[in-house]
């Protein structure tokens, strides 16, 4: 069974929120932080914000946080217990005795459509597919050779605020495929598979919860 010590939580990480409110048909996702906790009694995080403005919500509402660590997702159910407003916005929400864990693995891919930078050369080609550790990459040609090592950056919104994260690693290409259009009189393209060298913490983070949020709405 997975206990919070488990899932070693930092101050200033950054955790999903799903909120079920009462008359709303669906859950609400938001994006907010943690700040700290009283082990056993209670956790401590900000008040998310949505276009500007604090989102409503009442004590007692059930909330779901959801915080990656590694390549774990952790569901953790808790109450609200106390909403603090202006100027500060934060709240405790009760200590979760109902500790979830599914394993996010590397081989799981998020379907995507991001234009990436390859050698410094802008708009080198498509990122179609991608996961913790790599990603497939469509193009006009050749972007090198397998076993080539590259230099590659591309940027994807964060839900909900759509604030652009930026990655930017070296990888190495492990394959290299021509695919042809199903249209006539239209050139075959390059499909890469690469694979990320070690991203740093953040990276990691924000690559991990763009798998996740596709794995939801698929």
């Amino acid at each position: 069974m997975t206990s919070f010590k488990d899932i070693n939580l930092q101050v200033g990480s950054r955790v999903q929120m799903t909120l079920q409110q009462q008359g709303s048909a669906k859950p609400q996702i938001f994006y907010t932080e943690f700040i700290g906790c009283v082990y056993g009694e209670f956790l401590i995080i900000k008040v998310p914000f949505e276009n500007g403005l604090s989102v409503q919500m009442q004590v007692d509402n059930q909330v779901i946080l959801r915080i990656m660590s590694g390549v774990d997702v952790f569901s953790l159910t808790c109450r609200i217990k106390t909403i603090f407003k202006a100027p500060y916005y934060y709240m405790h929400l009760s200590f979760p005795t109902d500790i979830q864990s599914v394993a996010l693995r590397g081989a799981i891919r998020a379907k995507v459509n991001l234009p990436v930078q390859v050698n410094g050369v802008a708009g080198a080609g498509i990122i179609t597919d991608i996961s913790a550790t790599g990603a497939a990459i469509i193009a006009g040609k050749a972007l090198g050779e397998i076993n080539q090592e590259a230099l590659i950056s591309f940027e994807f919104p964060i839900k909900p605020t759509n604030q652009s994260a930026h990655i930017e690693t070296s990888a190495t290409i492990r394959s290299v495929q021509e695919v042809l259009s199903k249209k006539k009189d239209v050139p075959p393209k390059i499909s890469h598979g690469i694979s990320f060298h070690e991203l740093d913490l953040t990276s990691q983070v924000m690559l991990l919860n763009l798998v996740y949020e596709s794995m939801q709405r698929s």
